[in-house]
């Protein structure tokens, strides 16, 4: 058994929408109440709505109930102290490791208590996350250019927060603020994850900024009508919504983002981490879907039973392999048959909309800007791993992007996450998270006279202005030292390209040193 998390530990890294949800009742007035008693009475005509009411939620089109919602179906009528129980279970599709029951290891033994139960797959009744908002045009069309400009597939990872979603009782939205690219390599029909020396300076960067990793965005589109921007429509109802792999992908990224809770043995139930899926809709245009994969998904995919097929829209788990260690619970599902009759089935394979769960995703009515928004005339900041005939990271396209905003608009230069995030991982000149911090910790209260004090006394970024200065003016001189007889006694320096003296060991102009 898993040993359950501390109540400290748990409080302290439960996401600050679950403390805000926890603490309201959810219940949902009722309007135009036809009782004729006075306003201090009441009666089962006025009653609030329970937020978990199966009618009130097919009345609004709510597909899924909220998961705070499906909690107080848990703990409602149980008395307060039903509020402290762990209510939710979390499920478990692998072995109890060691179990102590004195039968010899699997393959060589089993027994009831250490086996695993037979899955039987459910439609998720709740979700944890009820809506995607990208906060405006810009975000979603930044990541979307790489795509138009070469055709090939792309993902990243939605930069964000979450916050209370009012159009669902007891609901969580996601926000998504930015969108980060990481390296990967892809075509125009594939796209795979490359491993990410920066994981750990994005993670950091986004705790500055009091965000989080809360999905990630993959794209599936091919030009049908590139004047008239239309795209093909591949994903609809009659073929497939979400591919086996990226149900499967999607799993693997729940099950290493999860939510903290006070209402499990554990520690943790299910995940916020979203997925969304850019392809084309049935009118041909291009379209943001979300999805979460339901905790029995995750579950297999954390035992790694389930695998694809070679058709997207089925799944299959496992056969087991003679004389494997790995144990291979059974999984079945319902459906009907030719004559309308409900038989089981064994998942393999297995319809993959047995395992989403839908998450409505789109852009608010009026858009939001956590980051600012340039003008269409202005150059913005290249974006991360791309190609390097796409957008590189070099000094000339930095110093473009830099030397664009006047003093007094430090705070819009500094109000980009790519800019921010390029500051912690260049090879130019790094600078530290303790250095980033109080630039951070400045634009979120958006206190310009800190932001200029700090470009002005930062050596770092001093030295990153007179590299840019430098490259600008000779753009053409070699990085590598020159080897002609009038400069045998110069070396040029490999950072900044400055000639120095032959007896200086660190470079005049940066201050680095020779090699």
């Amino acid at each position: 058994m898993v040993k359950s998390a501390s109540p400290n530990s748990t409080f302290n890294k439960i996401d600050p929408v679950d403390f805000i949800l926890d603490g309201q009742d959810g219940k949902i007035p009722r309007t135009n109440s036809n009782c004729s008693h006075s306003k201090r009475h009441s009666c089962a005509n006025c009653l609030p709505i329970d937020p978990y009411d199966a009618e009130y939620l097919k009345e609004k089109d709510i597909k899924h109930m909220s998961l705070h919602a499906y909690i107080r179906s848990k703990t409602d009528g149980h008395g307060k102290s039903t509020k402290s129980l762990h209510v939710l279970e979390t499920i478990n599709c692998k072995l109890l490791p060691n179990c102590d029951s004195g039968h010899r290891p699997y393959p060589n033994g089993i027994c009831t208590k250490c086996r695993p139960q037979t899955v039987s797959l459910n439609r998720q009744v709740y979700r944890n996350v009820d809506n995607i908002s990208i906060e405006n045009d810009t975000v979603a069309n930044k990541f979307l250019d790489s795509w138009r400009r070469d055709g090939n597939q792309r993902v990243g990872y939605l930069i964000g927060v979450y916050e209370v979603f009012p159009d669902v009782p007891l609901g969580i939205k996601g926000r998504v603020c930015a969108i980060y690219e990481p390296p990967q390599t892809s075509g125009p029909d594939f796209v795979k994850f490359e491993e990410d020396p920066n994981e750990e300076a994005v993670d950091k960067l986004c705790g500055l900024m009091s965000m989080k990793r809360i999905g990630w965005v993959v794209t599936d589109l091919f030009t049908k009508d590139a004047a008239n921007g239309q795209v093909h429509c591949v994903r609809h109802p009659e073929s497939f919504l979400m591919t086996a792999k990226e149900c499967i992908t999607a799993g693997h990224f729940q099950n290493k983002y999860k939510n903290v809770s006070k209402y499990t043995e554990e520690g943790y139930f299910g995940s916020k981490f979203v997925t969304l899926v850019v392809s084309g809709d049935q009118a041909n245009q291009i379209h943001f879907s979300g999805y979460q994969v339901s905790e029995q998904c995750t579950a297999m995919v954390d035992a790694d039973i389930i695998c694809p097929t070679n058709y997207p829209e089925l799944a299959s788990v496992r056969t087991a392999e003679p004389n494997s260690k790995q144990f291979i619970t059974d999984v079945q599902f319902i459906e009907k048959n030719e004559y309308g009759v409900q038989v089981h089935r064994d998942a393999k394979p297995m319809p993959v909309e047995f395992l989403l769960v839908d998450v409505p995703a789109g852009k608010p009515k009026v858009p939001e800007s956590t980051f600012h928004v340039l003008g269409e005339d202005s150059v913005p900041f290249p974006i991360e791993n791309r190609t390097q005939h796409l957008e590189p990271q070099d000094l000339t396209s930095v110093w473009k992007y830099i030397k664009q905003f006047r003093e007094e608009e430090l705070v819009e230069m500094t109000s980009n996450f790519h800019f921010l995030l390029w500051l912690l991982t260049n090879k130019i000149v790094t600078f530290t998270p303790e250095e980033i911090e109080p630039l951070v910790s400045a634009l979120t209260k958006m206190d310009g006279t800190s932001i200029l004090k700090w470009y002005k006394s930062n050596s770092n970024w001093n030295t990153l202005i007179g590299l840019c200065q430098v490259h600008e003016a000779h753009p053409e001189q070699p990085s590598t030292p020159l080897k002609t007889s009038d400069n045998a006694g110069c070396w040029a320096c490999n950072f900044c390209t400055f000639q120095n003296i032959a007896k200086d060991t660190d470079c005049a102009m940066c201050n680095l040193p020779k090699s």
